[in-house]
């Protein structure tokens, strides 16, 4: 028996920056990201200046924008993953380098980070990245588990019935024509 299942996508907001071979730290987070999330849309780069007196050099900053079937917890994961692949390590603040620090910004409708929404050089990439609108769409896969979730489980029966009923020819609005 085949049992078809609807995955939900999420929409999630990064925010990207750099102050330690900043360009090529985040071309690298940016290749490893769009491995991960394969229709991620970032930003042109802006320098901001440093919000902390333990930083001494210029930021380099992007934001991203993607869909993910994944839920908060293992975005998170990802992106720790992908801050470490990148070079970060804990001492790193400690010494003024940001190799790079990746942030959720918002997922889907959710504010993650409130704050760092607010931050000046936010507001100014913001103001110049065009949010991709993510067409909303359902991917169905197939398997022969027979996973029962809530409202995301159609039958394969429902499918070819709705199939069947929307190809099926509007004969009122041919027999006006």
């Amino acid at each position: 028996m085949f049992v078809f299942q609807f995955i939900i996508m999420s929409t999630i907001l990064l925010s990207i920056g750099s102050n330690t071979f900043a360009k090529t730290n985040i071309d690298k987070a940016k290749r490893m990201l769009a491995y991960l999330f394969p229709n991620i849309v970032f930003s042109d780069p802006i320098l901001s200046e440093p919000e902390d007196d333990n930083f001494k050099y210029l930021f380099r900053n992007i934001l991203a924008c993607c869909t993910t079937d994944l839920n908060l917890e293992e975005v998170i994961n990802k992106i720790k993953q992908t801050e470490r692949a990148v070079g970060r390590t804990p001492k790193d603040k400690y010494q003024g380098k940001v190799i790079i620090d990746i942030d959720i910004l918002k997922y889907d409708d959710e504010v993650i980070r409130p704050q760092d929404l607010e931050r000046e050089y936010v507001q100014q990439l913001l103001a110049i990245f065009e949010i991709p609108e993510f067409v909303e769409t359902e991917e169905i896969v197939e398997t022969e588990d027979n996973i029962e979730t809530e409202d995301k489980i159609a039958t394969k029966e429902n499918i070819q019935s709705q199939v069947s009923t929307d190809s099926e020819p509007n004969t009122d609005t041919e027999a006006k024509s």
